[in-house]
């Protein structure tokens, strides 16, 4: 047990700052200024006829300009006292007495169609499951170590209702995204002369992060659910200011970390520069990100915390590299340089990393590039390595087998990212965990954990001479690799272990202190 019990419970994620406290009072309700109220057939829509009052929520806090679209998400503001509105749902929700708090957590896809079919998950295999992105690693710790997870997930057409994570234990409940949404997605996707309009698609996108929330399957889970904090995978698109408008109508904190890509990527930049400073915590994946927030969108500091994807470091650790060659199909008396990623050319510069070791191949015959992954890119990087260097770059497609992943990183030299843009890339955690030195971009988060000559190298973006060059050091300096083997994975069981980023999260939610 930790800390009171739950009568007595209490939420906060900085220092000063309380977020929700059971029993409420209405002055915690009233200290926010000017109201506007919302229609009474809302208020009944969401806790019954028997609730007719108008519900009142702070205009000083709340952007007018979407606050009355997301409207449907409020229920727990009220002026006046109650320790929780009356429980009208037959499916037994969430009551004041649990013992572990409530976490909502919303992953960066409008709806579920936009990106995991593409890599041949289905709703029931993701539901049940599926593990394999950092979202995953993050909501393990949290299960686990914080609280109880529910992962929204919002669909076109829900296949299954809700479902119980068979390996992390969390529930996955999917929803409909609402009918705005389905019609503007089908509108631009769907038509036989929808590549006509791919052009706009950011300002389509822009528009679809704001509209899939919007709908009432939405309203009746969290009603029922009653989180006690939201959880947002990403704080770049329009998902992020509609769930902090639900999250302050709720009246509960909202924490969110980013995945990837600077702010020039942004859906709906602009009020992010509100929205941002009025989260209760960004979770950044490096200090860069961290400096950025503070002084471009003047996040306070104290709401700022680094904390980088976990990675089980027990999984993924080293190995015999002829054992690992052998189980990976590879010749372990050959070479390996290792590409993992999505094959979208216009990020990861993979065209540039075949040109590159296609300049070296004939020097370095006993030398293979293997690229795992897939992508939109794929087939034209497939002629590209044809023509460049046949027979000497292998496609691996996408690995989505743990065992098969910590094989592959064992038998490579090294891990190369040369990508123009990054977040904190997992896969270079995933490689420094087996002991292998890592290539990438000084502009992502990867600095956090590629110490240059130490642990790996960090290159500018976009400068293929330096990679070509990194590359020729590499292959001609194999005795260095191998030193550098045990540096990385020191490392990596330093800062991305479970037991230390799950005693970073504790103490980013607080939870620990406030739940018995």
């Amino acid at each position: 047990m930790l800390g009171g019990g739950p009568q007595a419970m209490s939420l906060c994620i900085v220092e000063g700052r309380q977020q929700r406290r059971w029993p409420r009072a209405a002055a915690t309700r009233r200290a926010h200024g000017s109201c506007w109220a919302l229609p009474s057939s809302v208020w009944r829509r969401l806790h019954g006829p028997e609730c007719g009052r108008s519900l009142r929520c702070s205009s000083s806090t709340i952007h007018t300009g979407i606050a009355f679209v997301v409207a449907p998400c409020a229920r727990l503001t009220r002026q006046y006292p109650c320790a929780r509105p009356p429980v009208l749902s037959p499916r037994a929700p969430m009551t004041a007495t649990r013992a572990r708090p409530l976490i909502a957590f919303f992953d960066y896809p409008d709806v579920f169609e936009d990106f995991y079919p593409h890599y041949g998950v289905d709703q029931q295999a993701f539901a049940t499951r599926w593990s394999a992105t950092g979202s995953h690693a993050f909501i393990s710790l949290m299960q686990s170590g914080v609280g109880d997870v529910v992962w929204y997930c919002f669909s076109l057409r829900p296949e299954i209702s809700e479902a119980r994570h068979e390996t992390l234990g969390f529930r996955v409940r999917f929803l409909r995204s609402g009918w705005l949404h389905r019609s503007l997605w089908r509108l631009f996707y769907l038509p036989r002369m929808a590549w006509r309009w791919r052009g706009a698609y950011r300002g389509y996108a822009t528009v679809a992060s704001y509209l899939a929330l919007l709908s009432w399957p939405l309203v009746r889970a969290l009603r029922r659910d009653r989180p006690d904090c939201l959880f947002v995978q990403s704080y770049s698109s329009g998902r992020f200011d509609v769930l902090l408008l639900a999250a302050r109508l709720l009246g509960v904190p909202l924490i969110a970390y980013h995945a990837g890509g600077g702010p020039e990527g942004y859906l709906g930049r602009f009020l992010r520069h509100w929205t941002l400073a009025h989260a209760d915590c960004l979770i950044a994946s490096g200090r860069s990100e961290a400096e950025m927030l503070a002084s471009r969108f003047r996040v306070p500091r104290q709401r700022l915390r680094v904390i980088l994807t976990p990675i089980d470091t027990e999984v993924f650790r080293p190995l015999d590299r002829a054992e690992a060659c052998l189980a990976a199909g590879l010749d372990p008396a050959r070479r390996h340089l290792l590409f993992v990623g999505r094959l979208d050319d216009s990020v990861k510069r993979v065209s540039a990393l075949i040109r590159s070791f296609a300049g070296l191949s004939g020097r370095y015959a006993d030398t293979d590039l293997l690229i795992a992954g897939d992508g939109p890119d794929g087939e034209k990087l497939r002629r590209l390595a044809a023509e460049q260097a046949p027979g000497r770059v292998c496609f691996l497609g996408w690995v989505s087998h743990t065992k098969d992943k910590v094989r592959l990183y064992n038998a490579a030299e090294c891990l190369l990212l040369p990508s123009l843009r990054e977040g904190f890339p997992t896969v270079v955690a995933e490689a420094m965990a087996s002991g292998t030195p890592a290539l990438a971009t000084g502009n992502s988060s990867a600095g956090e954990l590629v110490i240059d000559g130490h642990t790996g190298w960090l290159l500018p973006p976009g400068d293929d001479e330096a990679l070509l060059d990194r590359l020729r050091w590499v292959l001609d300096n194999p005795q260095a690799i191998a030193a550098m083997r045990p540096q990385a994975r020191e490392l990596a069981e330093s800062c991305v272990c479970p037991a230390v980023v799950a005693a970073q999260l504790r103490e980013c939610f607080r939870l620990d202190r406030t739940y018995g």
